[in-house]
């Protein structure tokens, strides 16, 4: 029997970002980091680089964006050259990257809140209009998209749109459907997705 669901080992003494902002008697839920060990095959990789000695540069792994652009037109017909895989050290740059590089000071970008903070702070941060748009509680507690509030926050002047799926933190995962008519409207107004 495997209890990985059940080991317990102590993060509050390391260096974690999840478990270092709140006092201990909170339990922190606010970010995706799952406190589980690493599988041996990534600890045993690891600790071979680790074994080597010298950290200089690394070059980007083009097996990976091999399998990665081969993945892409097997699940999803898309043709992607390999050169035109990005490595980037984590989703937070990405998000603050595609704020600055698809828009310019000024221009709207679009999120649906509440959200991952980062998410709504790098439109900002960056110097960008950052318009949120609210979800709807329905009496089965389902949260649903505020379709023409969405509609109206993707007028002429919104520029991007930052999509969270799954939806942190309401855990919605959006229907196909749903991504459809989202991407239906970004279409239409000539916005941008961004997703995480």
């Amino acid at each position: 029997m495997n209890d990985e669901f059940d080991d317990t080992t102590d993060r509050w003494s390391s260096d974690s970002v999840k478990w270092g902002v709140y006092e201990p008697d909170v339990l922190p839920l606010w970010v995706a980091d799952m406190d589980f060990h690493s599988p041996p095959a990534v600890l045993d990789a690891l600790t071979q680089r680790v074994a080597h000695g010298v950290f200089g540069y690394g070059k980007d792994p083009r097996q990976l964006a091999e399998v990665i652009v081969a993945r892409l037109a097997h699940f999803y017909s898309w043709q992607v050259s390999v050169s035109d895989i990005v490595f980037l050290p984590g989703v937070v740059p990405g998000l603050y990257l595609s704020c600055r590089a698809l828009t310019e000071v000024g221009e709207r970008v679009v999120v649906q809140t509440p959200v991952y903070q980062p998410i709504r702070r790098a439109p900002l941060d960056s110097g960008r209009s950052c318009v949120e748009v609210g979800f709807i509680r329905g009496d089965d507690g389902q949260y649903t998209i505020e379709w023409d509030v969405l509609d109206q926050a993707l007028d002429a002047a919104a520029k991007l749109f930052i999509l969270c799926n799954p939806q942190n933190p309401l855990g919605r995962v959006f229907s196909r459907g749903e991504l459809e008519r989202i991407a239906e409207h970004c279409l239409r107004r000539d916005v941008v997705i961004c997703s995480d």
